[in-house]
């Protein structure tokens, strides 16, 4: 890099400062030329800059850093003045974002804040001019650590460095008055144990215990900022172990359906070595599988998931117990209802009958060895000729049998294209052909077969 391009030095903290790990300086060195020009800006301001948050924290130990966040000495309205582009996304709390060429950085102004009265959010936010005072309100140690880009410096006075050495997790001051200010903090001090392929982390025991006194006061955050932190949970690669440590804790009985502690079962098939290829929706299922359908409804729309969540975790949970029977043509209607959820079905079955557990909605008598040959015939059926799709429409069927548009016509339509699925149908002609062996006629159209499952 040119030294012309180096952005000069902002106003110094009043932190000491201490050396960069060196993964960490080469990571400066490397950031976008739009991050100096901001930090340049804001130094001929006369402002403090430095980067924080979950950057640092990130940075540090290694990872791809996908966010930056700045916390600034400057007050929104004259970042605003220097940033004419920004876009003032929480100025209320001193935030604005400030435009790159392909991401968004968030400025936030130096704050104190007080008066955490709702458990939720502060009453009072002042801007400040410290840095230190900043880095106190922060919830962890690892989150609570600053980086100043230009000198190439780190403020740590919270020692979140040796925490991440040490793997702990440890809160900023005293752990009861930092999830007491906002108890959400509570979903997120479990999301920060799990650090994917280095495994899971542990709580010092002051937190530890602060969380066990104090789960049920997330009864006090809304359920969307809940159910933000708890997919973030899900989606994580140590799903299982986590959970498991949330259960213990009696922070799952605040937001979930029964006593959850003595679920050891459950818990353990969350640790099957197949549910790490799930994704976190269908995870959730699988820790409900055991819970009535009607409670599911409730806590999914008691958490404010979208339609497209909710669907997708009542549909699993409604297969929950079932297996396709293990002919070529009930496979192949099994694979066109389900897709590439199939298989995910499949493994899903085998993680129930590997930990012998008991579904909601029933389960059928196969074992694991059945599960294994279905996923072997599964793998092994070829594709069809003709695809999924419905070779004929309704004004084909029209054409051929006189039929009037109504529910007689989408039922024969439905049950043609089951026949083309099941036989591997590749052309009107076949399925013509069919249509004239059918007793559609003498036969009461709510019989009539279509392309589902469970059957």
């Amino acid at each position: 890099m040119r030294i012309e391009e180096w952005p000069k030095s902002a106003l110094e903290a009043d932190v000491p400062a201490i050396e960069c790990p060196s993964h960490v300086t080469e990571w400066i060195e490397r950031l976008p030329l739009e991050v100096f020009d901001i930090v340049t800006k804001v130094a001929e301001h006369g402002g403090g800059i430095w980067i924080v948050g979950g950057a640092v924290r990130d940075a540090c130990l290694g990872l791809d850093v996908h966010d930056i966040d700045f916390a600034v000495s400057l007050e929104p309205k004259t970042m605003m003045e220097i940033f004419p582009d920004a876009i003032p996304t929480g100025i209320e709390y001193g935030t604005v974002s400030l435009r790159g060429n392909d991401a968004l950085y968030e400025a936030t102004t130096l704050r104190i804040e007080s008066n955490y009265a709702d458990g939720r959010r502060p009453e009072q936010v002042k801007w400040g001019s410290s840095l230190s005072e900043d880095l106190q309100r922060r919830d962890f140690t690892i989150n609570a650590m600053a980086i100043d880009v230009a000198r190439k410096v780190m403020h740590d006075p919270h020692f979140g460095l040796q925490d991440i050495e040490r793997g702990l997790l440890r809160a900023v001051g005293q752990a009861h008055v930092r999830l007491s200010e906002d108890a959400l903090r509570i979903l997120r001090a479990y999301r920060f144990l799990d650090r994917g392929r280095a495994g899971v982390w542990n709580f010092d025991f002051e937190l530890s215990e602060a969380l066990r006194q104090n789960a049920k006061s997330l009864s006090v955050v809304t359920h969307e900022r809940i159910w933000m932190e708890w997919l973030k949970i899900l989606n994580g690669m140590n799903v299982g172990k986590v959970v498991e440590r949330m259960a213990h804790d009696g922070v799952l009985d605040s937001f979930l359906p029964g006593k959850w502690a003595s679920r050891h079962v459950l818990l353990s098939a969350l640790q099957h070595q197949e549910v790490e290829r799930f994704d976190g929706l269908t995870r959730f299922a699988l820790l409900l599988c055991e819970t009535q359908s009607i409670e599911v409804e409730s806590v999914l729309s008691q958490l404010k998931l979208s339609n497209k969540q909710r669907n997708k975790i009542l549909e699993t949970h409604t297969r929950f117990g079932t297996l396709p029977l293990a002919s070529t043509s009930r496979l192949r209607v099994f694979r066109a209802v389900l897709e590439h959820n199939a298989v995910v079905h499949l493994k899903l079955e085998l993680v129930l009958r590997s930990h012998g557990l008991s579904p909601a909605n029933g389960t059928s008598n196969e074992g694991v060895e059945e599960v294994h040959t279905l996923l072997e015939q599964l793998e092994q059926l070829p594709q069809l000729r003709s695809g999924h799709a419905p070779i004929v429409d309704g004004h084909w069927i029209m054409q051929r049998t006189g039929l009037g548009k109504g529910r007689a016509l989408g039922k024969l339509k439905d049950w043609l294209h089951r026949l083309q699925i099941e036989r591997d149908l590749a052309s009107a002609e076949e399925l013509e052909e069919v249509l004239c062996s059918l007793h559609w006629v003498e036969e009461n159209h709510l019989d009539w077969p279509s392309l589902k499952f469970p059957e």
